[in-house]
């Protein structure tokens, strides 16, 4: 089947309605629950035996338990292990700066702001490199950062490394301990495949709010011709489009981890997945693709895994790979960010940085980084009032961890829905753990401050997206479609003398399936970035899309035995590296 050719690509949504949107989530206060007992259980044990300042620092390692959060059991422990080994690490290095190089001397100042950008580049690199999402790297940046205060309190950086640890190995148990027995759940299943279950039904749900939402633009198209009311309809079905894609592929994602596909095809959890994937793609097939979420194209079949770790590190490193650009774009925005507050004289240069990393650190397009500025912006703005009134009223001991497990709590609850809503929590959170290094201190004049480095923070974000390699996407999309038809010819000359089932077949389709979704990420940032270009390209990212899934799809219907390559090679288009000027094809 070919795809409708779209030389003219339609507005994109408002920036206004991101900035408002708060997508449902399903059931998130489970989640919270764990967040606010991965902290508060270690803090009131440490608390209880006199160490105030000590319990406060375990929250950092508390973090971990927001990684693994949805995933499969299997998969889960090792996922917050290495988060909390990620966060013990961040919390060393910042603590050894802060104690040997306070960031109030300019040449601390300096050091700090070079090791939080090395920081936050290697975990801008990994995290797009593994496709993991949010939280990204964010909070391995702030418990960095919170390490180089706490020498002010008087913590060397081993007991607040220690601390971390201890919060990160609880973290660890409190994320596993739904597999031994949920006190949540009341129905009698298996509590160890609970996150797959979990997964199947929302992605059911989201598909069939996305059926809901095209039956009320049908009706609606019948009933008012208005070219405001056929926008607005439009925008519903995009929107439910998108969270069904995402919720079905998060749902493959979470089996594929759990090993159930592989090991046990015929798996109930499969079945109603295949039915709901099967039904969703049905739905969507008559739909022209939305450029603005372009990998939200779902096709007929069971989605492979993902290739290995070390294989999408090394895509990764080339220097026309999305994670390059989102690594550099991070480096140099907090590098200026902190360098600014650091010649400025502000207190904390590491909050400049901090506000950069977390506009930047998904690597958005021009329009969704302004929106996750704004989101920033706004959320600190509200955040560090809240934290004036608390911090003004002087809580301490008890008191004070259970407002951290209640900040805990709600940053857990909102952080998948609105980054702006859960940013007003973390910044309290944050401001409250380290807020022993500022002992005496006056609440308000120090919310103002860390407004202007966050407000500084933001801003070196925003200019870095249109300034640091502002052609970025030009070369990453010719970059990936070369590299999609690239696998798919690889593929075809293995299956001149193999058959499609083969292990070896096998590994290579899921390759070319990997770089597939590559080149709709990338189309999806060439369309926000530059509009006007990605619309000439369009049609030659659709070529190469329909043909690679084509192929796909052909293996797949042939299940097994061989399928004649040399028609396949002939509508392969030409995406030879040398005949795409780098970064300036038109």
């Amino acid at each position: 089947m070919t795809r409708p050719d779209s030389p003219a690509l339609p507005p994109r949504q408002g920036l206004r309605r991101m900035f408002v949107e708060v997508p449902p989530r399903g059931r998130r206060w489970p989640a919270g629950v764990r967040a606010a007992l991965a902290f508060g259980v270690p803090a009131l044990v440490l608390l209880a035996l006199g160490h105030q300042t000590e319990a406060l620092l375990t929250a950092a390692g508390g973090f971990a338990v927001v990684y693994g959060e949805g995933r499969a059991f299997r998969a889960r422990w090792a996922v917050v292990l290495v988060a909390g080994a990620a966060l013990v690490a961040s919390a060393a290095v910042g603590g050894l700066v802060g104690q040997y190089a306070p960031a109030h001397t300019v040449t601390g100042g300096v050091i700090l702001v070079v090791v939080l950008a090395v920081t936050a580049v290697i975990g801008a690199v990994v995290v797009d490199a593994l496709r993991l999402g949010p939280p990204g790297p964010f909070f391995f940046v702030l418990t960095c950062a919170i390490g180089s205060v706490v020498p002010l309190a008087g913590v060397s950086w081993a007991v607040n490394a220690g601390c971390v640890a201890i919060g990160a190995a609880w973290a660890a148990v409190v994320s596993m301990s739904p597999a031994v027995r949920d006190p949540i759940r009341t129905r009698r299943a298996d509590p160890r495949r609970a996150p797959e279950r979990d997964a199947v039904a929302a992605a059911e749900r989201a598909v069939a709010a996305f059926l809901t939402a095209l039956d009320d633009t049908a009706r609606d198209d019948g009933s008012d011709g208005t070219a405001g009311h056929e926008h607005a309809s439009g925008n519903r079905v995009v929107s439910a489009r998108h969270r069904a894609a995402t919720a079905v592929d998060t749902a493959w994602a979470t089996l594929h981890d759990a090993r159930i596909p592989a090991r046990r095809p015929d798996d109930p959890l499969v079945a109603r997945l295949l039915t709901v994937h099967h039904t969703f793609a049905t739905a969507g097939a008559g739909l022209p693709p939305s450029p603005d979420h372009a990998a939200d194209a779902v096709h007929d079949g069971i989605p492979m895994a993902r290739p290995s770790v070390g294989f999408r590190l090394l895509r990764a490193l080339h220097p026309h790979s999305h994670a390059t650009t989102t690594a550099v774009r991070v480096g140099v925005a907090s590098l200026a960010a902190g360098g600014l507050a650091v010649a400025a004289g502000l207190g904390r240069p590491d909050w400049a940085v901090v506000g950069a990393v977390l506009v930047l650190q998904q690597g958005p397009d021009r329009p969704r980084g302004l929106v996750r500025a704004a989101h920033r912006l706004a959320g600190t703005a509200l955040g560090v009032v809240l934290f004036a009134a608390i911090f003004s009223l002087h809580p301490s001991g008890f008191v004070l961890v259970l407002i951290l497990m209640g900040l805990q709590f709600l940053v857990e609850l909102v952080i998948a829905r609105n980054y702006g809503i859960a940013v007003v929590f973390i910044t309290p959170l944050a401001l409250l753990i380290g807020g022993a290094s500022h002992p005496g201190a006056q609440a308000w004049p120090l919310a103002a401050e860390r407004l202007l480095e966050t407000t500084i923070g933001v801003a070196c974000a925003v200019a870095a997206l249109w300034v640091v390699l502002p052609r970025a996407h030009r070369r990453c999309l010719d970059w990936c479609l070369v590299r999609t038809v690239t696998a798919c010819e690889t593929l075809l000359v293995h299956l001149r003398g193999a058959t499609v089932d083969a292990p070896s077949s096998m590994a290579l389709r899921r390759d070319v399936q990997f770089e597939l979704t590559g080149a709709a990420l990338a189309a999806e940032h060439a369309v926000g970035d530059d509009r006007a270009w990605a619309s000439r390209q369009w049609n030659r990212y659709l070529r190469v899309d329909t043909v690679g899934h084509g192929l796909l799809a052909a293996c797949r219907t042939r299940g097994v035995g061989t399928i004649d390559p040399a028609p396949w090679l002939t509508r392969l288009p030409r995406e030879n590296p040398r005949d795409v000027p780098s970064g300036a094809s038109e």
